[in-house]
């Protein structure tokens, strides 16, 4: 009986729980790390074909001029003009007209005034013609239009008419008169007066609007599919210089844009901003996006009890089966971590780790640890508990593979950079590199350090 009473103390030692104080945490948020500025280069398309049918159908196909004077040479013509060739050249539009013209002349040497206030000719009048009743006179047009966007965001041109050939000289004969001349001014005038009518036509092209789009769909969050929110925030916009594609009529541009992202799984406020004034432009590629992302210790619970939870760890008989973790916070960037477990004895112990990501990453928990109070209880309690097998069997399963849901993230980002931003207004693009390159302990949450590389373009129909 003595011996039953001595031995009952211990039996219900053996099958006490084991409760361990929690270990203080950190109260504060450490200065968050220095980002690399983020940039993103979108190359823009701009369809020109319809604009240049507009400015075809706009301008008159056709002109009619005469000059009339009492003494020497009067006349009258009509031009006409093909359809408008148009040939882009790398930095302007160039365009050649093929056209025609006619021309009726008439010759007094000598006028009087005698019956008439105008004058009447003394002698009849010697009449000519050039272009009628038979092919009409040759000529070849040309204009060049500079492009360029202005601090609002608008298309700027200059147009001038650069060639003005005739082809056909138009001699008569019978007087001896060479109007070539004549109607080179006559005709050049008209077609000069025309410059204006293509630089607005040019220029009625709304390219505003379409950058806008760009600037406020960059300002939306992007669902990460339960990943979180991605927050671009653009900050500063440039412009490069406009160039043209002869082969599909298109002129080109790069809008550069300079951005703060981060990621938070908590949803903030949107707050849309008008344009910016244009900062100088360096020529670049692609999109680098440094992103500092916002995550609760939820998420590294997840991942760990998907990896750890009813895990098995046996011990000269004994066993020990982990039943779930969870992060309470951090001490000096290492986290801590609460282990509930069962098997032999059951109750909790408290872990410290430093956590990091390796290059293929893999989110690691290396030195694995027992808190200074869950030492002093185990080393009482269940000393066998303590041992290093223990730690390093949780050491070896404390790797996660972030593989998996950057990939996920990767496919969500580009399904949301592939979207029809307005009518005829298509923004397309890719994700090359998504990687997790650090990470920092906060207080409530933890924040890592990525870094997205891909490649975005615009086109407007």
């Amino acid at each position: 009986m003595k011996y039953l009473l001595f031995l009952l103390p211990l039996l219900s030692w053996s099958c006490k729980s084991i409760h361990i104080p929690e270990p203080v945490v950190e109260r504060m948020d450490p200065p968050m790390p220095v980002l690399a500025i983020s940039h993103i280069n979108v190359p823009i398309e701009i369809d020109l074909q319809s604009q240049l049918r507009e400015v075809e159908k706009s301008l008159p196909k056709s002109f009619e001029g005469k000059q009339e004077q009492c003494e020497g040479v009067s006349f009258t013509y009509k031009f006409l003009r093909e359809p408008i060739d148009f040939q882009l050249k790398q930095t302007s539009l160039y365009y050649e007209v093929d056209g025609k013209f006619e021309l009726k002349l008439n010759y007094c040497p000598k006028c009087h005034e005698l019956w008439n206030e105008n004058g009447s000719c003394a002698v009849p009048r010697i009449s000519a013609s050039c272009g009628v009743g038979e092919p009409m006179r040759r000529v070849k047009v040309g204009y060049n239009t500079t492009v360029s966007i202005t601090d609002s965001y608008t298309f700027n041109t200059e147009t001038k008419l650069k060639k003005f050939d005739v082809l056909d000289p138009c001699e008569i004969t019978i007087f001896k008169y060479d109007a070539t001349n004549q109607v080179e001014k006559q005709v050049k005038g008209q077609l000069q007066s025309l410059e204006k009518d293509i630089d607005r036509q040019i220029e009625s092209v709304d390219i505003r609007s379409s950058i806008k789009d760009v600037w406020r769909k960059l300002e939306e969050p992007i669902d990460l599919s339960g990943y979180g929110l991605l927050y671009l925030k653009p900050k500063s916009m440039a412009l490069s210089p406009v160039s043209f594609n002869s082969m599909n009529k298109r002129s080109e541009l790069t809008a550069q844009l300079t951005l703060e992202p981060f990621i938070t799984t908590n949803k903030e406020q949107t707050i849309y901003s008008d344009l910016p004034k244009q900062v100088k432009y360096i020529a670049g590629q692609g999109y680098a996006l440094n992103i500092l992302v916002k995550a609760s210790y939820d998420s590294i619970n997840k991942l760990m009890n998907k990896g750890l939870r009813g895990y098995k760890i046996p011990f000269k008989g004994k066993e020990i089966i982990v039943d779930s973790l969870q992060v309470l916070g951090n001490q000096e960037q290492k986290l801590i971590i609460q282990v509930y477990f069962s098997g032999s004895k059951n109750g909790v112990f408290f872990l410290v780790g430093k956590p990091f990501i390796t290059e293929d990453q893999f989110f690691v928990l290396s030195d694995l640890s027992y808190d200074i109070n869950s030492k002093n209880v185990l080393l009482k309690s269940a000393k066998w508990i303590f041992d290093k097998r223990i730690l390093e069997e949780l050491n070896k399963s404390a790797k996660y593979d972030l593989n998996p849901l950057l990939k996920e993230t990767k496919n969500s980002i580009t399904q949301q950079l592939n979207t029809e931003l307005d009518k005829g207004v298509f923004l397309s693009g890719t994700v090359d590199k998504l990687a997790v390159s650090g990470i920092q302990l906060g207080s409530s949450g933890f924040f890592l350090t990525t870094e997205v590389l891909g490649n975005l373009k615009l086109k407007m129909k």
